[in-house]
């Protein structure tokens, strides 16, 4: 009988029996990918997902909501825009409740990492939570606006009304909890993105009609702004973000080869960065708070240039590419700056938000091109044997 082999190095055995159950691994092919998982955890997450965190949630939504349109003593309930609770209402209210502390629960069962501080872990827990369930929101008011411009004075009975309350519930959790099991850094690099142009484009959208761009673009955080909280949260949730992204991309490199001080140094400079972020606003551009929202913003700029400067000394194995986009980057900041402070020709506004989009567009790219190195640290050859 013939038997068939992999031969494999042994630092990747020494890594692969970490994660082996009874020195069985469950291999499995996926979008052209060949994926080595522990067999009992695969299927127990599958079990929980479908049974345990998914399901029972639901259920309960549905009787809440039925138990509710039945106390409101309305024969039909409405499907959207009612002055009384409606399926929309409800269902928005429900899914952003579970969603939140069932997220958090799942989180904490799954990607709590033992070696990090309880500080870390609650920051890091209720960022994620926060941010996922805040888009969970906004998609959800899109969609109900959708719906109540398409189903115009719809109306159920309050048990009809309840189990649509349970689908619209189920379907939000089931999304809030799969991303929950699913945390990557990819994932959290469109997170970040997501909160950041979607915060600052409806604070810009919110404020149209005062004509923000004529002040500048720390105007959008003052308390002249409309909703000016928007700005500022989006800043500062865009930092905790950002601080969680850094604990993932360093704890993933701390247990590479290629870890050493300046990867340290890199990791102060992302800490620092946003540390900075945060402040801006934490600090509106007013009164008092005027000079430290103005050093955060251009200690920001600052350290994105030095980080640029020293790039190659700080990781010599950077790509060609990589090095001559950022080199591009950094010109492209000078240039502005001179064209703002020098020759005038570009206004305050447009010279802050030309500044802020290369210094975070080039942070998000130097993660990936990082991720991209620790992913090269982590490539063997093996080769297919047969006896």
């Amino acid at each position: 009988m013939t038997k068939n082999y992999l031969e494999i190095p042994e630092e990747l055995y020494n890594k692969l029996s970490d994660y082996a159950e009874n020195d069985q691994l469950s291999i499995r092919l996926e979008n052209q990918q060949i994926l080595l998982e522990n067999p009992k955890i695969n299927h127990t997450n599958k079990q929980n997902l479908a049974l345990h965190y998914f399901i029972v949630p639901s259920l309960a939504s549905g009787i809440i909501a039925v138990l509710i349109f039945l106390s409101t003593n309305h024969p039909q309930i409405a499907f959207t825009g009612s002055r009384h609770l409606s399926v929309a209402s409800l269902s928005i209210i429900l899914s952003t409740l579970f969603g939140f502390f069932g997220f958090i629960w799942t989180y904490l069962r799954k990607s709590c990492d033992l070696s990090k501080s309880k500080f870390k872990i609650f920051r890091e827990t209720l960022t994620l939570s926060v941010a996922y369930t805040s888009i969970s929101f906004a998609v959800q008011i899109i969609f109900w606006y959708i719906i109540g411009k398409t189903f115009s004075g719809v109306t159920f009975d309050p048990f009809t009304a309840g189990f649509l309350v349970l689908v619209f519930v189920g379907i939000i959790f089931y999304f809030l909890i799969s991303a929950a099991l699913s945390i990557t850094l990819p994932n959290l690099i469109l997170l970040l993105f997501t909160t950041f142009i979607g915060g600052i484009l409806v604070s810009m959208a919110t404020n149209n009609q005062k004509d923000w761009w004529q002040h500048n673009f720390s105007f959008l955080g003052t308390g002249e702004a409309t909703q000016h909280w928007q700005f500022n949260i989006t800043l500062i949730f865009s930092a905790l973000i950002l601080l969680t992204i850094t604990d993932f991309l360093f704890a993933e490199f701390s247990k590479s080869s290629l870890y050493n001080y300046k990867f340290k140094i890199i990791r102060i400079f992302y800490i620092l960065i946003a540390f900075l972020i945060a402040f801006v606003g934490i600090f509106p551009a007013q009164s008092w708070t005027m000079p430290i929202h103005n050093n955060s913003a251009f200690g920001l700029v600052a350290v994105v240039l030095i980080m640029i400067i020293f790039l190659k000394w700080l990781v010599p194995t950077i790509s060609k590419e990589f090095l001559a986009l950022s080199w591009t980057a950094l010109i492209a900041l000078i240039l502005s700056a001179v064209a703002f402070m020098g020759i005038h020709y570009l206004s305050l506004t447009v010279f802050e938000i030309i500044a802020f989009a290369i210094a975070f567009t080039w942070l998000v790219m130097f993660i990936n091109s990082l991720r991209g190195i620790i992913q090269e640290g982590n490539e063997w050859q093996v080769k297919l044997l047969q006896k």
